[in-house]
C-alpha cells in the first residue's frame, strides 16, 4: 500500500493545532489568564513597609481586588469612584472611601449577603493606592498644589516642592487637616534623630504651611509675584542666562546661580535695570521678575582686554627691546 508522506504531514499538523487550542482554552478556563491580568498592575510604587488594614484610609482613586465565593467565585478589580464608592457589576454601589480596608470588607461582605448570597465569602484587598494634590504655601521653591500618594510624608511633598527657601524656617511647619486639627513638625528635629512624628503622612485636604524666618518676613513680603518673568543675569560671569524669580533672593544669589564673577569681571560695579531703566542702589535687593543683573569688566580688562600678565609682560618686553635696537 502506498502511504502519501505529504498528507501525514498535514494531519499532524492539523491535529497538533487542534490539541493546542483545546489545552489554550482549559488553561484559560483555569484561570491562568485571569490571574496574570489581575496581579500584573500597570502603575508601580514604592512603600516603606507593609500596608496596616487597620489604619490605612480608603479614598477615592484606591483600586481593590474583590473576591465572592459562593456556588460559583468572581472576582473583580475595582477602582473607588471620585465620589467614594465601590461599584460592584451586577451588585450596585458601596460606599467606602473614609474607613480602613477591615471595616470597608465588613461593609461589603454584610451588603452582598443581605442582598443576593446569604453564605458568601467575601475578601477586599487593596491591589494600588491612590494619588491625589496638596497645597504647599510659603517658603518652597515651588509652592502650589503637589501631586502625592497617599503613603507619603511630609518630607516627600517638601522634595517635590523643589525644597526648602533658603529663609524657610523649617523648626515650624505646620500641617492644616481638614478635620480641623492642625500638627507642628520641626524638619530640623527629623534630620537630627529621625523621629517621624515630625514627618508624617500625610492624608487627603492636608495644607501643609512652611513659615518664612521671622526677621525675613517683611523683605519677603514687598517682594514676593506671581510673575514668572525670569530674572537675567548678563556681563563678566560664568553662564551668563534668565534665571526663575525666587521671592527673597537677592542679586548675589543670582550671581552665584550663574557661577559666579569670572576673571575679567567687577562685581562692586554691578548694575541692575529693571524695564530698561538703572534702579537707585538703595532697593538693589529687592528685585522683581524681569530685573537684569549685569557685571561690567574690571580695570585689568578694559587696559589689557583677555590678555594674561605673561602675554602683557611678553608684549611689553619686545616693544622696548624693538626700542633699543632703533636707537
Amino acid at each position: 500500500m502506498f502511504i502519501n508522506i505529504r498528507d501525514i504531514i498535514i494531519q499532524l499538523f492539523a491535529f497538533t493545532f487542534i490539541i493546542s487550542t483545546l489545552v489554550g482554552q482549559n488553561l484559560q478556563n483555569l484561570g491562568f489568564e485571569n490571574k496574570d491580568k489581575v496581579l500584573r498592575l500597570p502603575e508601580t510604587f514604592v512603600i516603606e513597609s507593609e500596608i496596616d488594614p487597620q489604619t490605612y484610609i480608603l479614598g477615592p482613586g484606591d483600586k481593590i481586588g474583590l473576591s465572592i465565593i459562593t456556588n460559583a467565585n468572581m472576582a473583580y478589580v475595582i477602582t473607588i469612584t471620585p465620589t467614594g464608592y465601590l461599584w460592584i457589576p451586577d451588585f450596585g454601589e458601596i460606599h467606602i472611601s473614609g474607613i480602613n480596608i477591615k471595616s470597608a470588607e465588613a461593609k461589603v461582605k454584610q451588603y452582598i449577603q443581605e442582598n443576593r448570597f446569604k453564605s458568601a465569602d467575601v475578601t477586599l484587598v487593596i491591589l494600588n493606592i491612590r494619588h491625589f494634590k496638596n497645597q504647599v504655601i510659603g517658603a518652597v521653591m515651588n509652592p502650589g498644589f503637589i501631586t502625592i500618594s497617599s503613603v507619603e510624608r511630609l518630607t516627600d511633598i517638601v522634595r517635590k516642592s523643589g525644597g526648602l527657601h533658603k529663609l524657610a524656617d523649617e523648626n515650624n511647619i505646620s500641617i492644616s487637616r481638614s478635620s480641623g486639627n492642625k500638627i507642628k513638625c520641626s524638619l530640623q528635629s527629623f534630620h537630627f534623630d529621625g523621629n517621624l512624628i515630625n514627618n508624617p503622612i500625610l492624608k487627603e485636604g492636608d495644607v501643609i504651611h512652611v513659615p518664612y524666618k521671622k526677621e525675613h518676613i517683611k523683605g519677603i513680603e514687598s517682594s514676593v509675584s506671581y510673575n514668572q518673568n525670569l530674572v537675567f543675569v548678563t556681563g563678566f560671569v560664568v553662564r551668563p542666562i534668565g534665571h526663575k524669580f525666587i521671592s527673597g533672593y537677592t542679586a548675589n544669589d543670582y550671581i552665584a546661580m550663574s557661577g559666579g564673577v569670572t576673571d575679567f569681571g567687577n562685581l562692586k560695579k554691578l548694575s541692575i535695570y529693571r524695564n530698561g531703566t538703572l534702579i537707585s542702589s538703595d532697593v538693589m535687593n529687592i528685585l522683581e521678575p524681569g530685573d537684569q543683573i549685569d557685571i561690567p569688566a574690571n580695570m585689568k580688562y578694559r587696559l589689557l582686554g583677555n590678555m594674561s600678565i605673561l602675554q602683557t609682560l611678553t608684549a611689553m618686553m619686545t616693544l622696548y627691546l624693538t626700542f633699543l635696537a632703533v636707537n
